[in-house]
């Protein structure tokens, strides 16, 4: 069905599909089993946990004094309030679009999921041929879908748009939200306008395209875990106090109530009661659980303190450290594509603002400043760009830019200055050095 759909999407652009039937349908499972909520969803709990740890007393940033700095300040405050939400769902998915658009002469952008994303044709990492489900609408019962294909040739970008009802092509005019939205081509283009970024995991295979989730091959283990969960479960269920006593003693006035702490039981004896209380297996079971919990986040790759508690046994803080590295080596992995799809996706904005003419051209810096507390307290970040500050290495900006982590550089000069003008120091009154 899968396949189906997207050759008929396909040839609405005159284009053949090509791309493996398996994975297109492995990436709409993926996509499937981390939307699910039906049930405890460990993929979900280590996407989730993971993008906390990227972005935690993280700050991204453009600096540029031009408006074409601010606009990309604006998009990127913007883009951060949805950072988690981005790599969660790549980790969870296996990849992630950021694709930025333009409406109202302002820079919005839609988080697209892999399995709306087919690759025609690829030059080693470089798509150059793609189509993508950019926009999906329900109304009146109806599912109206926004298709997007892009093509990159000779450094020049050809981008068309066609809508359908199901798979029924219709008219973009149809649509109110999309009637003056219009295929456009852009030269001197070296890349895609998005950005795509893919879960870290080793999908152990040939051609890595797409990505896999970050519980990728973690599957029959985490059967396992949702059985002893069931178990422990059971256990308490059919372990349940209750008082049986004889079926006579709940007539009359004085009965007992059948209340589910009571229950009647034929004995032949009026006066029988017995207690039903036997022991839980709590320490056995939960001991298993930790167990298949503790392999699971070996096979996922982390350190203990996803599903398990970590220890509080260490020794000195860099033993600590050593207890997390793993965790950490993914993180800083995730980190590192997240400033490729950045770059890409400030690129795109770039290119959107010079087509469209939200600003004129200028100069602009990306900063990642990433949080690095889960292998050093704050007090030891603190002083060493304390100390930075003291040898001129660190600008003051950077220095405040850490107390109050979500103002840009620029809102921290600013701030800097005011505090100059309100509070000036005696060399600033009367002058000289």
């Amino acid at each position: 069905m899968i396949r189906t759909m997207w050759d008929k999407i396909l040839a609405l652009f005159g284009k053949k599909q090509v791309s493996d039937d398996n994975r297109l349908h492995d990436n709409e499972v993926y996509t499937n089993e981390y939307e699910d909520i039906t049930d405890i969803n460990f993929t979900a709990i280590f996407a989730n946990k993971l993008a906390n740890y990227v972005m935690n007393d993280s700050n991204i940033d453009a600096t540029g004094n031009d408006k074409r700095a601010v606009l990309h300040q604006d998009v990127i405050k913007r883009l951060k309030k949805k950072l988690k939400k981005i790599i969660a769902r790549d980790l969870g998915t296996g990849g992630v679009l950021v694709v930025p658009y333009v409406t109202r002469s302002k820079i919005y952008f839609n988080i697209v999921s892999q399995n709306r994303l087919v690759i025609n044709k690829q030059i080693g990492e470089d798509i150059i041929d793609c189509t993508i489900l950019a926009e999906h609408i329900v109304r009146n019962q109806k599912n109206y879908y926004r298709w997007a294909d892009y093509t990159l040739e000779n450094n020049n970008l050809y981008i068309k748009y066609r809508a359908t009802v199901e798979t029924t092509p219709i008219s973009m005019e149809e649509v109110s939200e999309w009637a003056n939205i219009q295929d456009i081509s852009i030269t001197n283009v070296s890349k895609m306008p998005f950005m795509f970024i893919k879960c870290p995991v080793d999908n152990r295979k040939e051609n890595d395209n797409y990505g896999v989730p970050i519980t990728y091959g973690c599957k029959k283990q985490m059967n396992k875990i949702r059985k002893t969960l069931n178990q422990i479960e059971r256990e308490f269920d059919l372990k349940e106090v209750f008082v049986g006593a004889d079926v006579t003693m709940f007539k009359g006035d004085n009965a007992l109530t059948t209340n589910g702490l009571y229950k009647k039981i034929n004995s032949g004896e009026d006066g029988f009661w017995e207690i039903f209380d036997p022991a839980f297996r709590d320490t056995p079971l939960f001991n298993k659980l930790m167990q298949q919990c503790a392999i699971l986040e070996k096979m996922v790759g982390t350190s203990r303190g996803i599903l398990t508690d970590p220890l509080s046994t260490y020794q000195n803080s860099d033993e600590a450290r050593r207890a997390i590295e793993d965790t950490f080596s993914i993180v800083d992995d995730i980190r590192s594509s997240l400033e490729d799809g950045i770059s890409d996706f400030i690129y795109a904005c770039d290119i959107l603002a010079n087509y469209y003419n939200l600003s004129p051209q200028g100069k602009y810096t990306l900063s990642f400043d990433w949080s690095y507390s889960m292998i050093e307290s704050n007090q030891e970040t603190f002083n060493q760009l304390r100390s930075g500050y003291a040898d001129g290495v660190i600008k003051k900006s950077e220095y405040r830019q850490f107390l109050k982590p979500n103002e840009t550089l620029e809102e921290s000069e600013e701030a800097l200055k005011q505090i100059k003008e309100e509070s000036p120091s005696t060399k600033d009154l009367i002058g000289g050095k």
